[in-house]
């Protein structure tokens, strides 16, 4: 029998989790925030606690996957890939688990102390290195809220006919509590369930047809309609439709969103360019996760001059991630004259040779990259972890940079 879906009142969600209960988490006066970094080289990493922020873009070897610890404790996963046996990738930190084994263990990790359960898990486009690994991440973590870009119909744009989004199909339908269709421009489908946090939110951009205007909860329709587009190859992709969101804090803002792209291939329609519609309704952010890995499509001019991100993350595990011409752009001091570290977490010896020089340009070439933003949200530093082994021991520490 198919699970009933079912929709759990916040304050019961909340009730049953290891958590205090907490009053409404306001900012701190400025004299009681630390100038102190939260650790260094070589130290464990320090567990996060409340009125924090955590976003953890964890390395797996074989697709994207990401953490976020809320400051109220609330949990999301951003993905769960798993690209199988392709272009030589091996699971991080070892191939004796999937990724999908190591995602669920990292976050474990991360909640110890804590009840370990996902209250949302948003899966933003249905590819095996987004989605691969879900199965075995849900038999492990319950997960209170799935967001997707189709349900329940799923009639937008067909998802690819192919084993893993059957098997996600399967995977969401037994283990989901709550299931829902992501809502562009909306700021009420994902919000903390344990405690109000004052100057905080979770926005959805964009997702299928929709991105918002930057206005309200305003969107507009950024595709022509399939039906009337003639040429297949000049149809959305699944990439063009991925889910993207700004997470906010304070003054801090964090972008992530899927693989959309931001260069139309020779001869595509310029709407093709999703990126450009998307910074036209963000604007300058202080960190973003690189777009589709950082391949070559990824990361245009006016893109990167909008954002003027002082961190990026690029969640590599190709060859050809990151591409040497978007490595380029992205260091580029003509595209925005301000600084900015760039973190990879797989940053492949054999990409570093055909790249050259600019490779040693980043700030980080591999490991987790965790960047936690202080109470209120007005500095943050970056840390990466150690992906070689579970100690998850800090490798480097970057900041504090001041959020913008």
């Amino acid at each position: 029998m198919t699970r009933r879906i079912v929709v759990v009142a916040l304050s019961l969600v909340a009730s049953s989790l290891c958590l205090p209960r907490l009053h409404a988490i306001r900012p701190p006066a400025p004299a009681l925030q630390s100038p102190s970094p939260p650790a260094a080289a070589g130290d464990p990493f320090p567990q996060w606690s409340v009125g924090q922020l955590d976003i953890h873009q964890i390395a797996t070897g074989r697709g994207n996957a990401a953490f976020v610890a809320f400051p109220d404790g609330t949990t999301m996963l951003l993905d769960a890939g798993d690209a199988g046996d392709t272009e030589d990738a091996s699971p991080v930190p070892n191939a004796s688990r999937s990724p999908g084994e190591w995602i669920t263990r990292y976050i474990r990790h991360m909640l110890v102390g804590r009840r370990a359960e996902l209250d949302y898990a948003v899966f933003t486009h249905f590819h095996k290195d987004h989605i691969g690994g879900v199965a075995v991440v849900a038999a492990d973590l319950p997960m209170a809220h799935v967001i997707d870009r189709g349900w329940p119909d799923y009639g937008y744009l067909t998802p690819p006919n192919d084993e893993f989004y059957a098997r996600y199909r399967r995977v969401v339908a037994s283990h989901a509590s709550v299931m829902a269709r992501a809502q562009a421009g909306s700021t009420r489908q994902i919000v903390p369930v344990h405690a109000p946090v004052d100057g905080f939110d979770v926005r959805i951009i964009s997702v299928n047809d929709r991105v918002w205007t930057g206005s309200g909860d305003e969107t507009k329709v950024r595709f022509p309609a399939i039906q009337a587009i003639a040429a297949p190859e000049d149809r959305p992709t699944e990439n063009m439709c991925s889910i993207s969101m700004r997470i906010r804090y304070g003054r801090f803002d964090y972008f992530t969103g899927g693989d959309m792209p931001g260069y139309p291939v020779p001869g595509a329609p310029a709407w093709h360019d999703v990126e450009s519609d998307v910074a036209r309704a963000i604007g300058p952010t202080d960190a973003h996760m690189v777009n589709h890995h950082g391949s070559i499509e990824e990361e245009n001019l006016f893109w990167l001059a909008t954002l003027r991100s002082r961190v990026m993350v690029v969640p590599a595990w190709a060859a050809t991630h990151p591409s040497p011409d978007v490595l380029k752009r992205m260091l580029s001091t003509r595209v925005y004259p301000q600084p900015r570290d760039i973190f990879i977490t797989s940053f492949r010896p054999e990409t570093k040779a055909a790249i050259g020089g600019r490779a040693k340009q980043v700030a980080s070439d591999h490991g987790h990259v965790v960047i936690r933003v202080e109470p209120g949200g007005s500095r943050y530093w970056v840390m990466v972890l150690d992906d070689t082994a579970e100690t998850y021991r800090v490798r480097s520490v970057h900041g504090p940079y001041k959020s913008e």
